[in-house]
């Protein structure tokens, strides 16, 4: 009987180190020599029925080929009528940008399905009424960049194309990296041909490449409701330089600007009026005479603020500082703006300082200082606001300044990872300002802070938890991570308790560890021959 049927008499030495001797040797050979009979049979009895498998998948193949093939003749797809047809190509184009020239997306992908869906998707305008051109790096010497200039000639041509069958459709533009110009069909004159329909325009580059553009007068770009321009550093459009330069942001329909340049803002010959959303990065830059020019103080922002009353939302970055508080203490009008809902403001700023100027109903969202981050969720409806702040813009009776002059503050983050004070501006005492009697911010429902600002005990952090699930209107959230201490005591089991009330919380304070790790192969570049 094989031993596969029964145990093997070497079974103890299987799977060991041990060492058979000759005679051992000569019964294993003996005894393998049944088996390996029957597995040679079962091999070939095997590779018979592969055969036949073979065979019957190679049917069931052709089977399914002709079959399918047949399917797609009464395929509803393939009757669907073309107005349904164009709406679904519409449906697939990105929301979030422009259109790419890329072959797997929307539009490009529909004219490689088959000719019935190119014809539809050419002879479909909407499809073609927004486009991203990215840069290319155009160059006949550097082998780095070698074909460039054949893909570039491409892309002017694929360009041409796609405006013209867009039609008459509004046009949404958006320019990458141009830094030079290197034909007369380059895109950016292509669009010169079409400023008539041009809608939303958002260029990235060299003022002097883009130009062109930025000289089209308001009779030019009749439609155009938003432009967005992000130039190299200490680039800027400026009349001074060329009287048309900055032609393109007197159009008549203009309503959203985003600009981040080396211009004086208040320069520009915006319709300050007309503006809802406004984004101005604006650097100072060294003239030729060696002056340093442009920019934006606390000043120079309150009188942007003070020409758009109609904005929705504004993202102002202050570049210069203000030379005493003068300026702000000898303007006491009124900046009302009703309709605000969110302000960013970053850089260089006194905040305290505007409050008393500032009438904003309606604001939903404040950032104050270099904050990008968005751990307080969504925004919450009104009369309630987000607050996102890095307290070293502040002092501490500043921070507290703030606070009082927003009492609907329900969400709360304080953010910073650097720690710029002499001063501790969130201690103790700050938190016990957000508890009764004081009650600062009544309505707060969220609270984070994360960085290394805060000296705050661990027992102050809990007693104000307590307090706060004893209002009327509870916490909600409760987030703390500092980096700066160990935890004193551990609050965390009494924190979850609150879990039953609604609170999410979460408190982490640790002293943060080297980043080095030991790598053996440091350097072993270094001494390979």
């Amino acid at each position: 009987m094989p031993f596969v049927d029964s145990v093997s008499p070497f079974a103890e030495k299987l799977g060991t180190n041990y060492v058979p001797s000759e005679q051992e040797i000569k019964a294993i050979r003996d005894l393998l020599a049944d088996p390996i009979e029957e597995l040679a049979r079962l091999e070939a009895e095997i590779d018979e029925m592969d055969a036949v498998i073979g065979q019957l998948k190679a049917k069931r193949a052709s089977l399914k080929t002709v079959i399918d093939a047949h399917r797609a003749l009464i395929s509803p797809m393939r009757h669907t009528p073309e107005d349904v047809l164009r709406e679904i190509f519409v449906a697939c184009l990105p929301t979030t940008h422009n259109a790419l020239i890329d072959p797997s997306e929307a539009p490009i992908l529909f004219g490689g399905i088959c000719r019935h869906w190119r014809a539809v998707a050419h002879s479909t305008p909407m499809l073609w009424s927004s486009i991203h051109i990215p840069m290319i790096p155009v160059s006949d010497e550097d082998p780095v960049f070698e074909g460039t200039v054949e893909v570039a000639s491409k892309l002017e041509k694929l360009v041409e194309q796609w405006l013209k069958r867009s039609a008459t459709c509004p046009l949404a533009v958006s320019v990458s990296g141009i830094y030079r110009i290197d034909s007369d069909r380059h895109p950016i004159h292509q669009l010169l041909d079409v400023s008539q329909r041009l809608r939303h325009l958002a260029l990235e580059g060299e003022v002097a490449a883009l130009l062109p553009l930025f000289r089209l007068g308001p009779d030019s770009l009749p439609l155009l409701q938003s432009i967005s321009f992000h130039g190299s550093p200490g680039g800027s459009i400026s009349s001074n330089v060329d009287p048309d330069a900055t032609n393109a942001l007197k159009a008549p329909s203009l309503t959203e600007v985003s600009l981040s340049i080396g211009s004086d803002p208040l320069s520009l010959p915006l319709k300050w009026s007309k503006l809802t959303r406004l984004t101005l990065h604006c650097y100072p830059s060294w003239t030729q005479n060696g002056q340093l020019e442009g920019g934006l103080d606390g000043v120079g922002a309150l009188e942007v603020l003070r020409r758009c009353p109609n904005l929705l939302r504004c993202d102002l970055r202050l570049t210069k500082n203000l030379e005493g508080d003068t300026g702000l203490a000898s303007n006491t009008s009124l900046i009302t703006l009703p309709h605000l809902h969110t302000l960013l403001l970053r850089g260089s700023l006194h905040l305290p300082n505007w409050i008393p100027h500032l009438v904003v109903p309606k604001l939903r969202c404040l950032t104050v200082g270099e904050v990008y981050t968005d751990r307080l969720g969504i925004v919450p409806s009104l009369p309630y606001m987000r607050a996102e702040i890095d307290p070293n813009c502040f002092t501490a009776s500043s921070l507290l300044e703030l606070l009082e002059s927003f009492p609907m503050i329900s969400h709360l983050g304080l953010f910073s990872d650097v720690y710029s004070s002499d001063t501790t501006l969130v201690d103790d005492a700050f938190l016990k300002n957000l508890c009764p009697p004081h009650n600062l911010c009544p309505a707060l429902t969220h609270f984070i802070a994360s960085g290394r600002f805060a000296e705050f005990s661990d027992a102050a952090a809990l007693s104000f938890v307590r307090a706060r699930m004893a209002m009327s209107t509870p916490l909600q959230q409760f987030e703390v991570e500092f980096p700066t201490r160990p935890m004193q005591i551990d609050i965390m089991p009494e924190l979850q308790s609150f879990s039953s009330s609604g609170l999410q919380a979460k408190y982490r304070t640790s002293v943060r560890t080297s980043w080095w790790k030991f790598n053996p192969r440091e350097a072993l570049h270094t001494f390979t021959g």
